[in-house]
């Protein structure tokens, strides 16, 4: 009886003592994937469960995590929080294994009325979970990566980007010197249409509409399609680049 009431504790006690263990190799990942664009950066946060049950995250507040940006001098630029109210009230997230939850914000590069200057800044993240599966998170799980950030292009401006594999429309703002801008389609490693050109009346701010059509076959399933619109000098030579994202796989 006694053996048997031993092997009894044994399995009830194994799973908690492993559940423990793992909350401290923490079962999941947590990172912040930035991705500059001309006038916007993209910041994903990234929550993945690891482990082989379910996950249940709980916090104090429909605040889930905080983002900062900072310049190189060490000045905070942005903050994710700033001017939102959050409801104060207990939530849960639940996150299956091998699955995610992600969160997207955006940034329009400005701080305090104006445009940040050209150069690489440094995103931290931080998820505001206070327990896991009932368990207190004892640290507040942090991400950080740098990002550079683009100086403001002169000639193109505001695109806007409507459709899906491989029907595009885009609409943005250009005043090119010359009267004339270019654009190719690429994914990064294949050319998927070839240079054209853009008559402009003049050399003021005007609205452009380009439609783009491509073999849906030649889109990628893991890839990035990228429009890329720019002046040339004298010379012929790329100027004034703007990369526009069509789409995103």
């Amino acid at each position: 009886m006694l053996r048997l009431l031993a092997a009894a504790v044994i399995i009830l006690t194994m799973p908690m003592q492993s559940f423990e263990a793992s909350i401290k190799e923490m079962p999941f990942d947590f990172n912040v994937m930035p991705q500059a664009g001309q006038e916007t950066l993209k910041i994903d946060l990234l929550l993945r469960n690891k482990a082989n049950y379910p996950l249940s995250f709980e916090f104090g507040s429909s605040q889930f995590y905080e983002v900062e940006i900072f310049s190189q001098e060490g000045e905070k630029v942005y903050s994710s929080s700033e001017g939102k109210a959050f409801l104060q009230a207990i939530q849960t997230i639940a996150v299956n294994p091998d699955e995610s939850k992600v969160w997207e914000e955006q940034w329009d590069y400005r701080y305090k009325g104006n445009r940040v200057k050209e150069g690489e800044y440094i995103v931290k993240a931080r998820l505001l979970a206070s327990n896991l599966n009932g368990k207190k998170l004892e640290t507040k799980p942090e991400s950080e990566a740098s990002v550079y950030i683009p100086g403001q292009n002169p000639s193109i401006s505001q695109a806007k980007v409507t459709g899906r594999n491989g029907e595009y429309i885009i609409l943005f703002k250009a005043r090119p010197k010359s009267g004339k801008l270019w654009y190719t389609v690429e994914d990064g490693h294949n050319g998927l249409q070839s240079e054209k050109t853009i008559l402009a009346s003049s050399n003021n701010w005007k609205s452009f509409r380009i439609k783009i059509s491509l073999p849906s076959e030649n889109i990628p399933e893991n890839g990035t399609v990228v429009l890329h619109l720019y002046e040339k000098d004298e010379d012929g030579d790329i100027m004034n680049s703007y990369p526009v994202i069509l789409e995103n796989n």
